[in-house]
C-alpha cells in the first residue's frame, strides 16, 4: 500500500510531493483505486514515531550521519523555529516534531525523501 498526503483547499488537492504521486500513477495506469479520506487527527502516533527513527536511520546508513544528526538538520529546515522567552531572555529554539498530527508528520517525512532521494519504506514492513 502507498500512502500520499495531500491537503484539500478550495476544492482542490493540494500534495507536498506532487512528482512522486505523478510517477506512482503511471505504475497503476487502468487500475482502480480507493481514496480515504480522513480529517486531521492529533498528534502521531508511536509507531509513526517508530516508523520515522527507522527511515532516519536507512538514511543514516547512506549519508554516513547519525540519526541524530538527520533529525536536527530536518527540523532546521523543514520546521519553522520557536521562540520562548527563558529567564527574562527571548531564545530561538528549534521546532519539536511532537507537536505535528498525523498528516503533517507525513508532509514532514515526505520533504525528508525529496530532500535526501532517500525512498521512504513501505512501512507494512515494519511492526
Amino acid at each position: 500500500m502507498n500512502l500520499f498526503y495531500a491537503k484539500s483547499t478550495k476544492g482542490e488537492l493540494i500534495f507536498d510531493n506532487k512528482k512522486a504521486i505523478q510517477d506512482y500513477l503511471f505504475t497503476v495506469d487502468g487500475k482502480a483505486l480507493i481514496v480515504k479520506i480522513e480529517r486531521e487527527t492529533g498528534r502521531r502516533s508511536q509507531s509513526q514515531n517508530n516508523f520515522y527513527w527507522s527511515y532516519l536511520t536507512i538514511i543514516a546508513n547512506e549519508t554516513g550521519h547519525t540519526e541524530n544528526e538527520l533529525h536536527e538538520l530536518f527540523k532546521r529546515i523543514f520546521l519553522p523555529p520557536q521562540y520562548k522567552t527563558i529567564l527574562g531572555r527571548e531564545v530561538k529554539l528549534p521546532a519539536s516534531t511532537t507537536n505535528l498530527n498525523k498528516v503533517e508528520f507525513g508532509e514532514y517525512m515526505d520533504k525528508i525523501c525529496a530532500e535526501t532521494n532517500v525512498p521512504i519504506p513501505d512501512p507494512n514492513l515494519f511492526p
